[in-house]
């Protein structure tokens, strides 16, 4: 006699055998959907426009201090990292140039010592360019940790006397010079046709693109921020900060020195260093501030950015408001 079973265990076993083959079922549908739509229906990409690096033909080509003039630099396109978007709002001020407002960032101490310092301005910077000028050589002898693979980035360089000194010195591997005054930019070329390893380019960095004028009877460093601008002087051409270190690869490739002495650009290349994540790929950085009318509160900023640049870096050596470097935690 066959086993008898009840009537709900059989009912049980019957929807048990009809939903497995169900599932089944539903998944080989499934997969079969998914096979013919990719017979018949790519799904596209989308590709963000990056700037283009420069890789060792670049190099070979703009080295023994020859200039190079990169056509990509017009057409380039910041890649939009979001840790390379400035986090802090820009603002205008009085002489229709930017700035970025820090102040919002502040503790209530950070503040105060901000205020003592703006106080203090003038009487600092007396006391501290008497000591300074004692000391001309610090901002070259404080740099010995560069050496032949060493990176090293100068905006202003003016007539070479600072390529002159680290260069001698240290032999860095890379030593890109920015001067955007045509006067000074062929002074340098002719100064380091020997020196394989320094870079002119015929420019200077700032917030944007744009140009500027300059007298070339004028044997003084020349800044974008002078009034007295007359567009029948020789034109030159400035370059946005965040695409030339996106063309510089410096995201990738460590800066072991950035020494800035260019009239008032240190004020937005330190904007954006300290407004976005790019402050962690320069190891040290050196700088000069000016005090050039039209630039947004120079001396507010400089006191600003005494508080933000030591959460990353410490100081190396400083004469307040006249040379200081810093150097990456």
């Amino acid at each position: 006699m066959s086993k008898q079973y009840p009537g709900h265990v059989l009912f049980l076993n019957h929807f048990k055998r009809t939903s497995m083959n169900t599932v089944i079922s539903a998944v080989f549908g499934f997969v079969l959907c998914l096979l013919v739509q990719n017979l018949f229906y790519t799904v596209p990409t989308m590709v963000t426009p990056t700037c283009p690096t420069v890789d060792k033909a670049d190099v070979d080509r703009i080295t023994s201090g020859r200039s190079y003039t990169d056509p990509d630099f017009s057409d380039c396109q910041d890649n939009k990292h979001p840790g390379y978007i400035p986090r802090y709002p820009r603002r205008r001020c009085a002489s229709n140039n930017t700035y970025t407002d820090f102040g919002g960032t502040m503790t209530a101490k950070q503040t105060a010592r901000v205020n003592t310092c703006v106080l203090n301005f003038e009487s600092d910077k007396k006391r501290e360019l008497d000591l300074a000028i004692h000391d001309p050589s610090i901002r070259w002898s404080s740099h010995r940790y560069l050496n032949k693979s060493s990176f090293v980035i100068e905006a202003g360089g003016h007539n070479g006397l600072d390529v002159q000194e680290l260069n001698s010195r240290y032999q860095p591997g890379t030593y890109v010079v920015l001067e955007p005054v045509k006067k000074f930019f062929h002074v340098l070329t002719k100064k380091f046709v020997s020196s394989p390893n320094v870079v002119v380019y015929n420019f200077g960095i700032d917030v944007s693109d744009g140009v500027f004028y300059m007298n070339d009877e004028n044997n003084d460093a020349a800044s974008i921020f002078d009034k007295e601008q007359n567009k029948n002087n020789t034109e030159s051409r400035i370059v946005n900060a965040t695409i030339f270190f996106e063309k510089m690869s410096v995201r990738k490739n460590d800066v072991d020195l950035i020494t800035l002495n260019c009239e008032g650009c240190e004020y937005a290349v330190l904007d954006l260093l300290l407004s976005t994540d790019y402050i962690r790929h320069f190891r040290n950085i050196q700088f000069q501030p000016h005090n050039t009318q039209g630039i947004c509160y120079s001396v507010q900023r400089y006191c600003w950015y005494q508080e933000l640049l030591r959460k990353t870096h410490r100081l190396t050596f400083q004469y307040k408001f006249i040379w200081e470097s810093w150097s990456r935690i």
